[in-house]
Order: C-alpha cells, then sequence, then structure tokens
C-alpha cells in the first residue's frame, strides 16, 4: 500500500484517458486523499503524461504506464537522491517483464564525462527516471501529440537543461512488454512513419534551443532511431519507399556517421547492422534476422 511510504508528501495522479473498461470506477471506489483522478477524451499518451504533468503540484514527477510496476522503494530513493545532490533529474535501470523472464535494462548509456550528454543519448523511455517538474513548466517541454515515439520528440530537450542528472545503476521500474503494441503489430501501422516527423522536429528544437551544442548527440539519435531501428522495422514490412527515405537522409546529414563516438562505444552487432542498412545490403540483414529473432 502506498500508505505505507516512509515519506508522506506525494501524490498519485491517474489519468483516465478514456477507458472502455472498468478502470475509472475502480479508482474511484479505492480512492484515497492524496490520489486525485482525471478523466479525458482519448487522445493518446502524450496527452494524458502532458496532462499529468500540469497538475502535479509537488516539485519532482515521475511516470509509470498503467501495464508497469515499480518496487515498493523506488520513490523513496530516488527522491533522497534528488534532494541530497540538488539533482534535477535522477535515473535508475529497469527490468523489463515478458511472462516469467526479466530482464535489467541499462536506462542510462555511459560514454562521455558530462552526464547531459549521456542522457540525451540513453534509453528515452519516460519510465524510472525522477523529473524536477520546472524541468517540463519552465522550458516547455512536453511530449509531442497526435504523434508515436512522442517520448523521443521531448525527452532528449530535457539534458540541455537539466542542471545536475544523478545515476543510480539498480532496477527500481518493471517493464512489462508488450506485444500487441504498435510497435509489435505484425501488421504495417501508418503511424510508424511518424518517426521522420519525430526526428526532423527533434533537430530543429534541439538546435534553435542549444545554438547547435550537442551535434554529436543529435546525430547519435539519427543512428539509433532513424538508421537503426526505424530501418529494421520498416525492413520487416518490406516498405522500400521508407528504407530508401532513411538512406537519404543519413546520406544528405551524417554521411560520417561511423566517426560518432556513442557508436563507436556500441556493439558490433549495432554496428554491421548500420552499415548494411546504410548501403541498402537489405539482403544480408534479412539473412541475419532470419538467424534471430531481433537484430
Amino acid at each position: 500500500s502506498l500508505k505505507k511510504q516512509t515519506f508522506k508528501d506525494f501524490e498519485v495522479l491517474f489519468i483516465d484517458d478514456g477507458s472502455t473498461d472498468q478502470s475509472l470506477s475502480i479508482l474511484k471506489q479505492n480512492q484515497e486523499k492524496n490520489f486525485f483522478i482525471y478523466s479525458k477524451e482519448n487522445g493518446g499518451q502524450a496527452t494524458a503524461r502532458n496532462l499529468g504533468i500540469r497538475k502535479a503540484r509537488g516539485e519532482y514527477l515521475t511516470f509509470v504506464d498503467s501495464d508497469d510496476f515499480i518496487a515498493f522503494d523506488m520513490l523513496e530513493i530516488l527522491y533522497q537522491k534528488a534532494k541530497e545532490k540538488d539533482a534535477d533529474l535522477v535515473i535508475s535501470d529497469l527490468k523489463k517483464v515478458q511472462g516469467e523472464k526479466q530482464t535489467v535494462f541499462s536506462n542510462y548509456f555511459e560514454v562521455k564525462k558530462e552526464k547531459n550528454k549521456n542522457y540525451m543519448v540513453s534509453h528515452m523511455g519516460p519510465v524510472a527516471r525522477l523529473y524536477k517538474k520546472e524541468l517540463f513548466i519552465k522550458n516547455q517541454i512536453f511530449f509531442k501529440e497526435h504523434v508515436i515515439y512522442e517520448d523521443l520528440a521531448s525527452l532528449p530537450l530535457l539534458g540541455i537543461y537539466a542542471k545536475k542528472i544523478e545515476v543510480i545503476k539498480k532496477p527500481y521500474y518493471f517493464y512489462r512488454i508488450r506485444e500487441g503494441s504498435t510497435m509489435k503489430q505484425k501488421k504495417y501501422h501508418k503511424k510508424l512513419e511518424d518517426i521522420f516527423i519525430v526526428m526532423e522536429n527533434l533537430k530543429e528544437e534541439m538546435q534553435k534551443r542549444s545554438k547547435n551544442k550537442y551535434q554529436e548527440e543529435l546525430e547519435y539519435l539519427f543512428i539509433e532511431h532513424l538508421l537503426y531501428s526505424a530501418y529494421l522495422r520498416f525492413l520487416s514490412y518490406h516498405k522500400k519507399e521508407n528504407l530508401q527515405k532513411i538512406k537519404k537522409n543519413m546520406k544528405e546529414n551524417y554521411p560520417h556517421f561511423y566517426k560518432n563516438i556513442y557508436f563507436k562505444n556500441k556493439s558490433k552487432k549495432f554496428q554491421i547492422v548500420c552499415f548494411l542498412a546504410y548501403m541498402r545490403f537489405d539482403f544480408l540483414l534479412r539473412i541475419l534476422k532470419k538467424g534471430k529473432k531481433e537484430v
């Protein structure tokens, strides 16, 4: 029970994003004094999270997706670290849960000395982190609405403004792998093409807000999310026009991506996939994918 937490000054915001099951009724039946329920028409994860950011009254906030769960002491540990170090952002690891299998996943990609830069190229999901609310409000950073990849469109921008970031290399968040999500559907979903909108928007915002200070970080984000992840995804659906679009984008903007310091610190498997994608050796990539469930 949350009532047993050792610190009392917290609130839990439940955002009902147009649910059609009994979630809202169950919440109301079990509502406590520090539980706040907000209902809205279905608009997607970004609209729900943005409403939560605006409604939150605390100094810090975190996100928990409806299917996931957190360790009993996660909030206490992250909050104590934030107050002790006067941090704007505290990052912990997480566990990916698929059936009975749990795998520890690092939420922080440490390559450079500057934690802000490392954060920008780390896992771009919003969970397993404690954020100072001011980071979002003061800098007008919200999740991009009406697209998927909404996290990628906004979260790297926080690294521009965070004065201090702390990292705890222990997993406190349990992320359930959802087989029915947009990213894992067997049938092609047009929304997957939102990646092109999101990456261009991210590029524009990062350059405008930082005056091109984080060019290597931005380049890596294109490498990982466009040349690697999006390319493999479109390859699975045989979307040749999108594959060519990725190749053109990388050739025009980041033809020397292989010199990127973050890229050099990735696995050989990751690097090989990126080179094959850039060269449009799709048949070789398909051979690799046949040997493994996921490249």
